[in-house]
């Protein structure tokens, strides 16, 4: 298309770049000696199966949790209906390693509520094992299988509902025969993200004790100054990353995960007394347990702290800010050339999706790849630049889901619309300003929002690429969490999930959450 062509172009130098990095980075990463004593076949078996049982464990238990509640916010009306239709996706504000420290303070022994339970003889469980930890990552992740499981709901699955009760179907027969078989390409994909989300923590599953590849790679870097060694451990996980990625692109093969709005309304279903109050009941739980526990524990914590640094706390605020607005800013334009140059070309398709595949490549990953490029090149840091090693990272990590908003609002432009344009005698720039801007400035809010979220609280990016003197938000919890100090870490959580409490406020007032209500 001739008024996408500059486009085009313009995708070449960032699809360029993506290219090589990889290259490079597998083979600096196996054609350097690693240190053996360190990357044994025994700690390698122990990194990929604590890897594998935690994200897999966490994506089927999120699983459970999910998609029930979006079922019965969808397609039921009862009391707070219409709050937990939002409100039970703000668990996602919480960074993963922010609720795990939360529950281990919560289930350590000396905690307030361990002794009053060891008062009435009763033991709270052991939390640091693979079951508790899972429980823990599923309650902090299961908002991302909620809210692409309503979604699925509100586009296509109101009519497959009305269907399905045209043919005399009742309201459970309809849903659990018609309704859930439609929705497992959608449940299997935000199970996708649950994984992705798991592998890439590093925060949360160092509090936990589980040694999982992400740790592996930040104490080889930092603890043994095994630079190789490292970015060995990396390209593991990063094929792992791949064959799942290839595993989804397989199963999902020809399921649209999210369709097109409709228009339609949907009358929702308004159930018996004891069900509304059942649905209530449950939606209250999970709501408390998930969300108003560990904000209020944050609270305790924060108020019998006496060493409070407003200035440094403040001074963390703005850099977490900053840097999320630099890097969302930066990454929806980055995404804007590619969505649109992928568009106008179908050779540079199959690049540009590698090259917007970063978001299931955990931090560590990427920031392993950076580092030991630059030092392999020059022969010193690439904190020597300051902030724009860390920003090209998080560019290359959360460039995916403001690709994704993007390109799917531009997939909504008929062909006849842009066949009339090319007849207008416009260059490329003012057709985007007039034509293609006006389709896609909803997605571009849309993917600030998000990338802005992803950005504060991403850790092990921040941990291994901010330059010396450089702490945000995130870097500090871990800092503190590391030494067991709750109390401490709890005013910079306070002021994180604050923080992305507000941006996912945002994006709930943006979206349509009244639809069929």
């Amino acid at each position: 298309m001739s008024n996408l062509k500059i486009w085009n172009y313009l995708s070449v130098p960032w699809v360029s770049f993506v290219l090589i990095f990889y290259i490079s980075f597998f083979s600096l990463a196996f054609f350097n000696e690693v240190d053996a004593g360190y990357i044994s076949n025994k700690y390698l078996i122990e990194l990929i199966s604590n890897t594998f049982f935690l994200s897999v464990f966490s994506s089927i238990i999120a699983a459970l949790i999910a998609v029930p509640l979006a079922l019965i916010v969808s397609f039921y009306t009862f009391p707070g209906s219409r709050f937990f239709n939002w409100g039970l996706s703000l668990t996602i504000a919480f960074p993963v390693y922010v609720y795990a420290f939360i529950f281990v303070g919560i289930f350590e022994y000396s905690s307030p509520i361990a002794e009053f339970l060891r008062a009435i003889n009763l033991n709270l469980p052991p939390i640091k094992n693979m079951f508790g930890s899972s429980m823990i990552m599923a309650m902090a992740l299961f908002p991302y299988i909620f809210l692409i499981t309503k979604a699925q709901l509100t586009s296509v699955g109101f009519k497959v509902f009305k269907a399905a009760k045209s043919l005399g179907d009742t309201n459970v027969k309809a849903i659990f025969k018609i309704i859930l078989p439609s929705l497992i390409p959608t449940i299997l994909a935000g199970m996708i993200l649950v994984i992705f989300e798991t592998i890439s923590d590093f925060g949360g599953v160092t509090t936990l004790r589980i040694d999982t590849f992400t740790v592996g790679i930040y104490d080889a870097w930092f603890g043994y100054q095994s630079y190789f060694s490292a970015a060995r451990l990396a390209s593991y996980l990063l094929l792992i990353v791949f064959f799942i990625m290839f595993l989804s692109k397989y199963f999902l093969k020809g399921n649209s995960v999210i369709a097109a709005s409709t228009a339609e309304s949907f009358q929702k279903i308004q159930p018996s007394k004891k069900i509304q109050f059942l649905f209530s009941s449950v939606c209250s739980f999970i709501f408390f347990i998930t969300f108003c526990v560990p904000f209020i524990q944050l609270i305790i914590w924060s108020l019998s702290s006496v060493d409070v640094n407003i200035y440094k706390n403040f001074y963390l605020l703005l850099n977490s800010l900053m840097l999320g607005i630099l890097a969302s800013l930066i990454t929806v334009l980055i995404a804007i050339t590619l969505s649109l140059g992928y568009r106008g070309s179908k050779y540079l398709r199959p690049l540009i999706s590698i090259a917007t595949s970063g978001y299931a490549i955990p931090g560590s990953v990427i920031s392993a790849g950076l580092l030991i490029g630059f030092y392999s090149l020059y022969g010193s840091s690439l904190t020597i630049f300051g902030i724009y090693g860390l920003l090209l990272c998080l560019v290359l990590r959360f460039l995916t889901p403001a690709f994704n908003y993007i390109s799917s609002s531009l997939s909504n432009i008929s062909a006849s619309s842009e066949n009339a344009l090319r007849m207008q005698p416009i260059n490329s720039f003012k057709a985007f300003s007039y034509f293609y801007f006006p389709h896609i400035k909803k997605s571009i809010f849309l993917g600030v929002m998000i990338v802005f979220i992803e950005t504060v609280k991403e850790q092990p990016a921040t941990l291994l690429l901010r330059p010396v003197g450089f702490d945000t938000l995130s870097t500090r919890i871990y800092n503190f969490t590391s030494e067991g100090q709750w109390e401490m870490a709890a005013h910079p959580s306070i002021l994180l999930v604050l923080l992305s409490f507000v941006f996912v406020y945002l994006i709930n007032q943006n979206l349509d959450f009244k639809k069929g209500s």
